[in-house]
């Protein structure tokens, strides 16, 4: 079985994410400036914060010591890190809070000081920092200062405690032994005493808060630098979300990744000034891409030997514009002096008839009745005899008569080849139900009809999956709505050049 080849553009990492931002590029830049919008918004209403810090000198004691044994100070545990985490959790407690807010008073609460206040290691040093933050360079500076102080006044009061008992009970022990103290105990004593007049040997005040020179928060380009990224990378994610729920081709590169099958016609939009008042007349842009894609045919059915060729066109899905390429193609077959029999083969939803203006009372159907031919229910087209048409009714009692319809495919397409050069057959969506594939064996062409903003990606993977399964691939794609095609107006002629101009500034509508 014939494979189709994925398009360079699926390997590629960041293509979808390119595609979804370039689809929805209006609401990526809404996004991102959505988001910087905020950020201005946070800091016009943004107080400037100051942030000072008061520094505590760690000095444990000794593992070894024994002077202030039983006494809580800081000793060296033998890893310094872990040390000075001890430290800082002795100083940040509620308590302190509360003493700093009673001395700050003004208001203050144990709440706010203990919200404003951070105590942690100051990098691998031996250095405890106190770090106060307010809406003032003088007031953070105070709240340090005042917060490190109380934590050693805390500190002491609790240790004077503690020492007191020390020396009751050295001295109840020299009382015991005749009241005499040895030399070991006086040196405890006084060693005692200092701590007990001085506070706590293994905390220390190293450096007091400074006013800082500014204030601590984020400048603004910085803000703005990270909310630019943050828009950015929302709103690249918008877009993918958006473009994975949203089912539909975006353009024709995307068409072609899909199904990498050549492109035979690139058909432009057709604008307000440009529409005909009937299905038979064709813009200028589309007739020349039609000639163009009959051209193509032409030759290969030349190359076969001049036969009656056979000529299926379908979609991936409904609204892609198949009818629409059905017709514009017969009439360049027929501008290039073939007959052409045009069937319309969509039992579901048939337009060729509406869209012609022919009867369909009587069309397909007919065929199974035993007494008609092709011949007499083709219906001719006012001053284009070249082509004739067979039309159907449609409905669910159309979709029924598919199964007898079948088998006799190839002895209904004998006739119509015995008929005209070229047998084009309008059929229903393939991407969508697989009507065509009973057409597929006997096409000698097989186009698929594709339109960006409209083919579903889905549909369109289903119907050329339909049709290699089949062993039938398409011959290529007729993409409906390509504004590419309309670089130049070359083929426009007396004229025509200028009107297209002035149509490029009419509002446009793809065509249907």
């Amino acid at each position: 079985m014939t494979t189709i080849p994925r398009g360079p553009e699926a390997s590629t990492a960041l293509g979808p994410f390119v595609r979804a931002i370039r689809s929805h590029m209006l609401v990526f830049g809404l996004v991102t400036l959505a988001a910087l919008a905020a950020a201005g918004a946070l800091l016009a209403k943004r107080s400037p914060t100051y942030e000072a810090t008061a520094e505590l000198l760690v000095t444990p004691l000794a593992q070894d010591d024994r002077t202030f044994l039983g006494i809580p100070l800081l000793r060296d545990s033998g890893d310094p890190t872990r040390t000075v985490q001890t430290a800082a959790a002795l100083i940040a407690s509620p308590v302190v809070a509360q003493r700093t807010a009673l001395a700050l008073g003004g208001g203050a609460t144990r709440q706010g000081i203990a919200g404003s206040v951070v105590v942690e290691p100051i990098g691998e040093s031996n250095i405890v920092g106190v770090s106060a933050t307010a809406a003032s360079a003088s007031d953070a500076a105070q709240i340090a200062n005042r917060y490190a102080r109380e934590s050693l006044a805390l500190r002491a009061e609790l240790l004077s405690t503690q020492v007191k008992a020390a020396i009751a009970d050295l001295r109840d022990v020299a009382r015991a032994n005749g009241g005499v103290l040895s030399t070991v105990d006086r040196t405890r004593i006084n060693e005692l005493r200092s701590v007990r007049d001085r506070g706590d040997p293994s905390l220390s005040l190293s450096q007091a808060a400074e006013p800082p020179a500014g204030p601590s928060d984020a400048p603004a380009w910085l803000v703005f630098a990270l909310a630019l990224v943050a828009g950015l990378t929302l709103g690249a994610i918008v877009t993918v979300l958006m473009e994975r729920l949203d089912r539909r081709v975006r353009d024709t590169d995307e068409l072609i990744t899909l199904a990498p099958i050549p492109v035979l016609a690139r058909v432009p939009s057709v604008r307000r000034g440009e529409r005909g008042g009937s299905a038979l007349e064709v813009a200028p842009g589309v007739r020349e891409s039609f000639r163009t894609l009959g051209l193509q045919i032409d030759q290969r059915r030349i190359e076969r030997g001049g036969h009656a060729t056979t000529i299926v066109v379908s979609s991936a899905s409904s609204g892609d514009g198949k009818t629409t390429t059905a017709i514009c193609l017969s009439l360049a077959l027929i501008a290039a002096g073939h007959d052409v029999v045009l069937i319309d083969f969509d039992l579901r939803r048939p337009d060729l008839g509406r869209r012609l203006g022919l009867d369909t009372s009587k069309g397909l159907a007919a065929l199974l009745t035993k007494d008609a031919t092709l011949e007499e229910l083709l219906q001719p087209i006012d001053k284009l005899p070249p082509l004739r048409v067979l039309t159907v009714a449609g409905g669910s009692g159309e979709v029924a008569n598919m199964p007898r319809l079948t088998p006799r495919l190839s002895e209904i397409l004998a006739q119509a080849g015995s008929l005209a050069d070229y047998v084009v057959i309008d059929t229903a969506p393939l991407g969508v139900v697989g009507d065509a594939l009973s057409l597929a064996p006997f096409a000698d062409e097989l186009l698929l009809v594709g339109r960006a903003q409209n083919s579903d990606r889905r549909a369109v993977e289903n119907a050329v999956a339909l049709l290699m399964r089949a062993g039938t691939p398409p011959t290529g794609w007729v993409v409906i709505g390509d504004d590419s095609a309309r670089r130049d107006a070359y083929y426009y002629a007396d004229g025509g050049g200028s009107a297209y101009r002035r149509g490029r500034r009419r509002q446009h509508s793809a065509v249907g």
